[in-house]
C-alpha cells in the first residue's frame, strides 16, 4: 500500500483494532520500504520488555467487532497488547508459577460507566478526562493491592446497543450487523466469566430485561439461588450524583421501592434475590464517601464467592470463541454438480419455506448445511514498520473452507442476546413422480417425528401447499442432538408439473404412515 499510496482503501475492510495499528505506523514510520514478513505461532520468542506510560485500563483486546472476520479477508481476529505483549505475560505468573484469576465480567448497557468501574476495580488511575474507546472484548489483569485482594481479570466490553450512522438506505443493514456483533461479543464475554457486575445508571427496563437474562443464564448453569447472590452484583453508578443526600433520595426509590432492598449495616442494600452497591460521582462529596468502600466490599464478594478461577485469561477466551464458532458457523453446500446449466427444478431451502419450480424435469437441487469443525491458535505477525511490537491474531490452525458462513438462522431475544432458530432448519426428503399413464400425481415426503395433527394441505389456484413440523422429543437433558426439527412448508405448483393436463384437486387423498406424508 506504500506503493500504491491507497492506504485507505486498504484498510476500510480490515477490523477498527487493525486499522489503528496500520495507520499509525504508516503515519509515524520512516520511508524505508518493508523487507519481509514472517509469521510465528504462540510460542516463538518475543524479544525485550516493552516500555509503555500506562495510558489503558486494559491489558489485552480481542477485536470480535465483526464476526465473520475469521472467514472474511484477513481469516482471523485481531488481538492487541497495549501495555506490550511481554508486560501481559508477565502478569500470567507469579513467582514463576502460573497465577488463576476469578474471571469478572463488567456488564450494562451504553454509556452506563462500566469501563470506570473497571478502573475502580483495577485501582487504574488515568485521570477524569480521559476516554478510552472499548473494542470487542478487553481484559484487564490487575495488581492486587495488598495479599488479601483476590487475583482478577476484568472483562470489558463496549456495551449493548450502541448506536450506528443513521441513513433510509443503509440502516436496516447496518443495526442487524450491529446485533449480529453485539450478540456475539456479549456471548463470548459472559461464557467466558463467573461472576458478574451489572452496572446501571438510572434504573431503566433494559437494565431489568438485561438482569433477567443474566440471572436465568446462572440458573442454567446450575448455580443455587444463594450462590447466584454472591455471583451476580449489582452496581448502581450514580455518576451524575455528586452529594448524598441525592443519592440517598434515589437509592430509597430505586433500591428500597423497585427492588424491596434494605440498607445493612455493612453499607450495601440487600433485596431478595441480589446485593446492590453505590458508586457516586469521584471529585463530589458523594463520591468520597461511597466509592472507596463499595470497591473493597465488591473485592470481597468476589473472593468469597464458589467461582472457578482460570490461569490463562487469553486461552479461556479464545476456547470460547471456538465454542461459539463452531455453534454458528456452517458450510453450505449445493448438491447441484454443475452438468446441467439448464435444470431449472429447484427448491430454495434456504429459509423454512421449500418451493420448488417444476417443469417435466424431475432433478431436484436442495441446499445443504453442515456445522464447520475448527480450532483455533494465537499467532505473531512481524513487520518491520511495527517493531518492537508485532501484531497478534487470533486464528485456524488449519485454513476453512471457501464455503463458510454464518448461519441464515440466527435470531436475537428481547435483551440482545443471539440463538438459532433450528425451525428453519429441516428440510424433509421429497419425492413427486406420476404415478400411472392416466397422469396421476403422487408425493412422498419424509417426515418422521412428525405430528398428525400438524399436517395441513392448502390449495391455492393451482398450487398445492403441504405445512407440517416435526417436534424434538421432550428430554430432561440433551448430550448430543444433531436432529433437524421444526416446521416447514412446501408449496408444490401442480399446473407446471403437466401442461398438457389438467388436475382434480377435489380428488386428492392424503395419508400419514410411517413417517411418510
Amino acid at each position: 500500500f506504500r506503493k500504491d499510496g491507497n492506504i485507505l482503501d486498504f484498510v476500510k475492510e480490515l477490523p477498527p483494532t487493525l486499522v489503528d495499528k496500520l495507520l499509525g505506523a504508516f503515519l509515524e514510520s520512516s520511508a524505508r520500504p518493508i523487507r519481509h514478513h514472517s509469521k510465528t505461532k504462540s510460542n516463538s520468542s518475543f524479544g525485550g520488555d516493552i516500555k509503555h506510560q500506562q495510558r489503558t485500563a486494559y491489558d489485552f483486546v480481542v477485536d470480535l467487532t465483526r464476526p465473520g472476520d475469521i472467514y472474511g479477508k484477513i481469516q482471523a481476529y485481531p488481538v492487541s497488547f497495549p501495555l506490550g505483549k511481554a508486560a501481559y505475560d508477565s502478569k500470567t505468573k507469579q513467582d514463576g508459577r502460573k497465577l488463576s484469576r476469578f474471571m469478572v465480567n463488567v456488564v450494562g448497557r451504553y454509556n452506563v460507566g462500566k469501563t470506570y468501574v473497571l478502573r475502580l476495580l483495577a485501582n487504574i488511575d488515568l485521570g477524569h478526562s480521559f476516554v478510552e474507546r472499548t473494542s470487542g472484548i478487553s481484559v484487564s489483569l490487575p495488581t492486587p493491592k495488598n495479599s488479601h485482594d483476590p487475583n482478577i481479570a476484568l472483562i470489558d466490553t463496549a456495551g449493548a446497543r450502541t448506536p450506528v450512522d443513521y441513513d433510509q438506505n443503509s440502516f436496516a443493514m447496518l443495526s442487524y450487523e450491529r446485533q449480529i456483533s453485539d450478540a456475539f461479543i456479549q456471548e463470548i464475554a459472559l461464557n467466558s466469566s463467573e461472576i458478574f457486575l451489572l452496572v446501571i445508571n438510572q434504573l431503566t427496563l433494559d437494565d431489568q430485561l438485561y438482569l433477567k437474562m443474566l440471572y436465568k443464564r446462572l440458573k442454567d448453569k446450575k448455580i443455587n439461588a444463594r450462590e447466584i447472590k454472591q455471583r451476580l452484583l449489582i452496581v448502581h453508578n450514580y455518576f451524575n450524583l455528586r452529594t448524598i443526600e441525592e443519592v440517598e433520595q434515589t437509592a430509597q426509590y430505586e433500591l428500597g421501592e423497585l427492588f424491596g432492598a434494605a440498607k445493612q449495616h455493612e453499607g450495601h442494600w440487600l433485596s431478595k434475590d441480589f446485593k446492590h452497591f453505590i458508586l457516586a460521582n469521584s471529585d463530589s462529596e458523594a463520591g468520597l464517601f461511597y466509592n472507596d468502600h463499595t470497591v473493597e466490599q465488591l473485592l470481597t464478594m468476589i473472593k468469597a464467592s464458589n467461582a472457578a478461577e482460570v490461569t490463562n485469561v487469553l486461552e479461556h477466551i479464545m476456547y470460547e470463541v471456538e465454542l461459539l464458532l463452531k455453534k454458528f458457523l456452517e458450510e453450505h453446500h449445493s448438491t447441484d454438480d454443475g452438468d446441467d446449466e439448464n435444470v431449472e427444478t429447484k427448491v430454495d431451502a434456504n429459509t423454512n419455506t421449500i418451493t420448488p419450480d417444476l417443469d417435466k424435469q424431475t432433478k431436484l437441487q436442495i441446499s445443504r448445511k453442515r456445522q464447520v469443525q475448527l480450532e483455533l491458535e494465537l499467532q505473531q505477525l512481524s513487520i518491520d514498520e511495527l517493531q518492537p511490537e508485532a501484531l497478534w491474531f487470533i486464528c485456524p490452525k488449519r485454513p476453512l473452507p471457501n464455503n463458510v458462513i454464518l448461519s441464515k438462522n440466527l435470531k436475537f431475544n428481547e435483551d440482545g442476546s443471539v440463538y438459532i432458530d433450528y425451525s428453519s432448519q429441516f428440510i424433509p426428503d421429497v419425492h413427486i413422480a406420476q404415478t400411472n399413464d392416466d397422469g396421476d400425481i403422487e408425493i412422498l415426503i419424509e417426515c418422521p417425528s412428525c405430528s398428525n395433527s400438524s399436517i395441513q394441505l392448502t390449495v391455492r389456484g393451482t398450487t398445492l401447499l403441504v405445512q407440517g413440523e416435526k417436534f424434538n422429543n421432550r428430554m430432561k437433558k440433551d448430550y448430543l442432538n444433531t436432529r433437524r426439527i421444526g416446521k416447514f412448508e412446501l408449496q408444490v405448483p401442480v399446473a407446471k408439473l403437466d401442461d398438457e393436463r389438467t388436475f382434480d384437486f377435489q380428488r386428492r387423498k392424503f395419508s400419514f404412515q410411517d413417517g411418510i406424508i
